[in-house]
């Protein structure tokens, strides 16, 4: 009796020709089950998600175990349903209190953060005594933010309406932009329409009994999305461009507004400040009204004239002047004969 080996009969002569594709074909012959290809689920950031195993039709399960891996480590164990409820081998890990049981089979992880990105794994118990393995592999996204809208007027006749449409991203993430008209989906027509490269500008030209649609601007990465709508028979009618900005661009002029006006009335503030401090700011009293300085004036003494050709002074001032320059007393006799000589002297003089 012959003992060879027919896992590869291709290779000995003595087993059964049996076509080496069909091994191929069957690789679980060889192997065992195939493992089923991960789950892709998207998350958004402080969001959360559901991993939620499929089970197979009229199977019961006893429990099932979770395990994380961030693509470079060791996977680790993160929770554990069973019948009596949901267990946390380490509580203390980067989870925390995000994650909890949703129902007898799906792990629910709140509050979503970058680091939860990786490779999720459920082995599923099943009654009698069967294993399934599944995986899912989670990706946390930035949330979307409201795209940057603007509308421009080109021209506008009884014939045509000729104008263009802007849709941007505003977040720091990549996004994809996509358009399309009422509610349709599908390409535009290429002779009315002219899209840019990158998909965010839109240029459109119809008749104006055609422009009473809608056009929609929908960014999106693949957790989370935005729509802005473009109102045409609005924009061709306005005869002009209409600007739209959104909800983070008004906040932020606000805030620039408000920085603006509080920095006038700070510098307000200290210029009135600054001048009531300067002494030199001050108002005075001019210098020749000013009190505390003394005044001078020269005056010239002058000695009073001689002759009686003068007019006729005060006798107070006689009577000082001459004071100083009395004769001696005279005797007797000769009183009289000045007085006899006093007449003369007065005829003289009138003379």
């Amino acid at each position: 009796m012959s003992s060879c080996s027919c896992l590869v009969p291709a290779l000995s002569p003595r087993c059964p020709q049996t076509p080496l594709g069909d091994f191929l074909l069957v690789p679980e012959l060889l192997f065992g089950q195939a493992r089923a290809q991960p789950q892709q689920v998207n998350g958004v950031l402080g969001g959360s998600v559901l991993l939620s195993p499929a089970l197979p039709p009229n199977k019961t399960v006893k429990e099932i175990e979770w395990s994380f891996s961030a693509g470079t480590g060791a996977m680790i164990q993160v929770a554990e349903f069973s019948r009596g409820g949901f267990e946390r081998p380490d509580p203390r890990d980067r989870f925390g209190k995000r994650l909890e049981r949703y129902n007898e089979t799906a792990l629910r992880i709140r509050a979503l953060e970058r680091g939860d990105s990786g490779v999720y794994g459920a082995r599923i118990k099943l009654h009698p005594a069967l294993v399934e393995d599944q995986t899912f592999n989670l990706s946390v996204y930035e949330s979307v933010p409201s795209p940057r809208t603007r509308s421009q007027l080109l021209a506008s006749t009884l014939e045509w309406c000729n104008l263009t449409l802007q849709c941007q991203g505003s977040g720091k993430g990549a996004v994809n932009v996509t358009w399309k008209r009422d509610s349709l989906t599908g390409d535009l027509i290429p002779d009315r329409h002219q899209l840019s490269p990158d998909g965010t500008t839109l240029r459109v030209n119809l008749p104006p009994t055609a422009a009473n649609v809608t056009y929609a601007c929908t960014v999106s990465n693949p957790a989370d999305q935005k729509v802005a709508l473009f109102d045409l028979q609005t924009i061709c009618q306005g005869g002009g461009g209409q600007t739209s900005f959104s909800t983070s661009g008004y906040i932020v002029l606000t805030l620039i507004l408000l920085a603006v006006s509080l920095g006038g009335a700070f510098w307000c503030w200290r210029m009135n400040s600054e001048k009531a401090s300067d002494p030199a700011a001050t108002p005075t009293v001019a210098a020749e009204e000013s009190p505390s300085e003394p005044q001078y004036t020269d005056i010239v003494c002058r000695s009073p004239p001689e002759g009686n050709d003068q007019g006729p002074s005060h006798p107070e001032n006689n009577q000082e002047q001459s004071s100083p320059q009395k004769a001696p007393a005279a005797a007797p006799g000769e009183e009289q004969q000045q007085g006899q000589a006093a007449p003369g002297d007065t005829a003289e003089e009138v003379t």
